[in-house]
């Protein structure tokens, strides 16, 4: 029923949009996020939009709308679908109800980094996987890529210091994807919340514990002002990706030209998302010490048994899922390969210093 409306009214929105391209030769898009306009990830969304922009000489202009504004946070994905949006800028571990292998793109329990990611999309056939799932096994009518890699994300905001599963006892522990899944597994009670709830949900006692992004996103959305303690390593998101989800019919009738400005665009947004995620998510870490919120780590044994219940959890999905198999197989041989390379590579890091 849902899907049939929004069918409706791309009718109306979307065809204006492709008839305009052949007539002008100037096109004017709506993107939506599953992001408050608050959100780092939002003000990420609309500085890609303005490149395109600048990039076209004004040829091609994005309206970036925050989530709740045209659609829900977990409602994009049918929107650009659709066509009542031709974009979507948001998070692929959202639609894991739609097919299980569709968190891979966003986030990996104790696998992908950040420059893993880049290199395994860009040049070890992550987005042809990517867009294969997407076209043929979930009969989308989107293209999709990368635009943003962030860096690992807090395990947890809370009040009560988590270092063990048994420290999960009794709480109400917000996440979302995979993660939730796992967790599930290992006995901890798991709710799932958009951005914009979070805050009022730790206030108000709702959830007991929670985790969203990274450092920098987490002080953008003041998790501080409600919790005592932060905890890491961020084992369960080590980390994100932010996707652009395009119409497939309104991006095969873009002039070849913006359809390269797009792109390019895109991965440049990858780039300045990670480099500026690392020098603000510092910086958070060190207001969040200064501010006396008090850092808590997970010990290296709950680590370690969360990462073999995350294998085991993924390696059980690979034999109900031939695709989801092909998927996982080719992570986990470039993150094999990846870190076989940086081990003989990669110096000895110095100790900081005092």
């Amino acid at each position: 029923m849902k899907r049939a409306w929004y069918r409706r009214i791309a009718l109306t929105v979307g065809l204006a949009s492709l008839l305009g391209v052949s007539a002008a030769q100037e096109v004017r898009w709506t993107m939506a996020t599953s992001w408050p306009s608050s959100l780092n990830f939002h003000q990420l969304a609309e500085e890609f939009a303005q490149n395109v922009e600048r990039m076209s000489g004004g040829r091609m202009v994005i309206d970036v709308q925050p989530s709740g504004a045209i659609v829900g946070a977990f409602e994009v994905l049918d929107a650009v679908d659709s066509g009542i949006v031709e974009m979507g800028h948001s998070w692929s571990g959202y639609w894991i109800g739609r097919h299980p292998a569709a968190p891979f793109f966003a986030s990996i329990p104790m696998s992908f980094e950040a420059p893993m990611y880049m290199a395994w999309f860009y040049d070890a056939g992550g987005i042809e996987l990517w867009n294969r799932l997407y076209q043929e096994l979930m009969g989308l009518d989107i293209t999709v890529m990368p635009v943003g890699v962030y860096h690992p994300e807090t395990f947890a905001w809370s009040n009560v210091p988590i270092r063990t599963l048994e420290d999960f006892q009794g709480l109400r522990y917000r996440t979302a994807g995979w993660w939730a899944d796992i967790l599930r597994d290992t006995g901890v009670s798991v709710v799932s919340l958009p951005a914009a709830e979070l805050y009022p949900s730790l206030e108000r006692g709702v959830v007991d514990a929670a985790e969203f992004s990274t450092p920098w996103a987490d002080q953008t959305l003041s998790f501080h002002e409600v919790t005592r303690y932060y905890t890491g390593p961020g084992m369960h998101q080590p980390a994100i990706v932010n996707e652009l989800m395009i119409n497939r019919s309104a991006w095969e009738a873009l002039p070849e030209d913006l359809r390269a400005i797009v792109e390019a665009a895109a991965e440049a947004m990858v780039v300045r998302s990670w480099s500026r995620d690392l020098v603000r998510s510092m910086e958070a870490v060190a207001f969040f010490d200064e501010s006396g919120q008090e850092r808590v780590e997970v010990d290296v044994e709950t680590q370690r048994a969360l990462r073999e219940a995350s294998f085991a959890y993924l390696d059980e999905l690979a034999t109900q899922d031939a695709f989801f198999a092909e998927v996982w197989e080719s992570v986990q041989a470039f993150y094999d390969r990846y870190v076989e390379y940086e081990a003989f590579m990669v110096p000895v890091r110095a100790e900081p210093r005092e």
